[in-house]
């Protein structure tokens, strides 16, 4: 299998954490709240290495356009440390855009083919905000998609989306916010490969399994965010996943997009926290081996490109 990360295609991954945001240099909300800003290359560097030393080896970084994704700083990590980074292309929620931006008013063959140059040619060093493209060497390897509180994205970016997954062969990466519309997603994009992020937001059993049964990837981010509720929590939704031999859908990652989950500046858990902390609970709940497998070859699977 065929990984696309910034420094070029690979064919393993190794412990790989699915959802992160190592840099937003700008944007709306980039702008208006100020612990959203990432833009340390030295700070990064802190934080994956100590991460490293436990082990992780690749992220999927989810900074999608107009929150200034930076594929010069993504490299530069990169090639610092040693890690895979996986870039996406696409969008967050379209009420972040200002009514100005071109994701609403491009129809969706224009909107796809630009997805697909930032897959097959290099993404735009300034997030295709035009009307000069200045192509960067490193490529996208994933589309992203976000849905909101209840409420699908525009039929246009649906449409763009999906186009842009089966022309390239990269999988669709999706934000559910509260953990909601999942199955709402899968039946829109209708995609062979789609990855739920936030889903353990929503910490039903029951509306996991079905997601799981139906071939999505469920993207556990909440690890160590107490705020959002204990780890024994997660802890709980895996074994009941793994328990309906549905551990194959899983993944992990802290999705930790703001200045205060970071160590390196002030804040934490921080991003060692999956490995040092997270992990040996599922250990000692006898589900070890789900963990590996979520971090591993599940990962290699959900984000390779086909």
């Amino acid at each position: 299998m065929t990984v696309r990360t910034v420094l070029g295609d690979v064919e393993e991954l190794g412990v790989t954490y699915a959802h992160e945001h190592l840099f937003m240099t700008g944007g709306w909300p980039v702008r208006n709240e100020p612990d959203y800003r990432l833009d340390s290359l030295e700070a990064a560097v802190a934080e994956v290495s100590a991460a490293r030393r436990l082990g992780l080896a690749a992220v999927v970084e989810m900074t999608p356009l107009g929150f200034g994704r930076s594929p010069r700083l993504m490299r530069a990590l990169a090639e610092r440390t040693g890690l895979h980074v996986v870039a996406v292309t696409g969008f967050h929620k379209s009420t972040y855009y200002s009514d100005a931006h071109w994701l609403h008013h491009y129809d969706a063959d224009e909107i796809a083919g630009l997805l697909v140059s930032e897959i097959e040619e290099g993404m735009d060093e300034l997030g295709l905000v035009g009307p000069i493209v200045r192509r960067s060497p490193a490529r996208a390897g994933a589309v992203k998609l976000a849905a909101g509180y209840h409420r699908l994205p525009h039929g246009r970016l649906i449409s763009a989306v999906a186009q842009a997954a089966r022309r390239t062969g990269a999988p669709v990466v999706t934000h559910c916010d509260k953990g909601t519309m999942g199955h709402e997603l899968l039946d829109a994009l209708d995609v062979d490969r789609v990855v739920l992020g936030h889903i353990d937001h929503n910490p039903d059993p029951g509306y996991l399994v079905s997601l799981a049964e139906r071939g999505a990837y469920l993207a556990f981010d909440r690890p160590g965010r107490i705020k959002y509720g204990p780890d024994s929590d997660v802890v709980a939704l895996v074994e009941a996943l793994a328990g309906r031999g549905l551990g194959h859908r899983l993944l992990f990652g802290m999705d930790l997009a703001r200045r205060s989950y970071w160590p390196s500046l002030g804040g934490g858990p921080g991003l060692a926290y999956l490995l040092d902390r997270f992990v040996p609970r599922l250990e000692a709940a006898g589900l070890g081996e789900v963990a590996r497998a979520a971090l591993t070859g599940n990962a290699a699977a959900a984000f390779a490109i086909r």
